[in-house]
């Protein structure tokens, strides 16, 4: 049984990479264009995007994180121990704001560097 569901999982991952045998005898052109950043201005475009989304997912993240510190607090009932969990968790959450913040400061310095020595 285990042999069987390897090879399908395996087959399922190697579909993919068999169609382009298929469509080996048709034109030479991809099917996919190549895309990404052509110029360093578009790459650094790119990796702004990019790091705009990491700091977006750490501002959810660290929301959900503080909302959560507030739900251990109040379920805590004055035992210490969940007090001290409630308190690293928020203390956790406020390090991935800085990290959020850190982040954006940091690709603004390497933005301005980079558009001034480019261009």
């Amino acid at each position: 049984m285990n042999k069987i569901l390897a090879m399908a999982v395996l087959m399922i991952f190697a579909l993919p990479f068999l169609g382009g045998a298929v469509f080996a005898q048709g034109s030479i052109a991809p099917i996919l264009p190549i895309t990404g950043p052509q110029t360093p201005n578009e790459l650094v475009q790119w990796i702004i995007q990019m790091v705009q989304w990491f700091y977006t997912i750490i501002f959810i993240l660290a929301v959900f994180f503080i909302l959560l510190s507030a739900f251990y607090f109040i379920t805590s009932g004055g035992d210490a121990e969940k007090v001290a969990k409630a308190k690293s968790t928020l203390l956790y959450a406020v390090v991935g704001v800085a990290v959020g913040l850190l982040s954006y400061s940091i690709i603004l310095f390497v933005q301005n560097a980079l558009q001034s020595r480019l261009g």
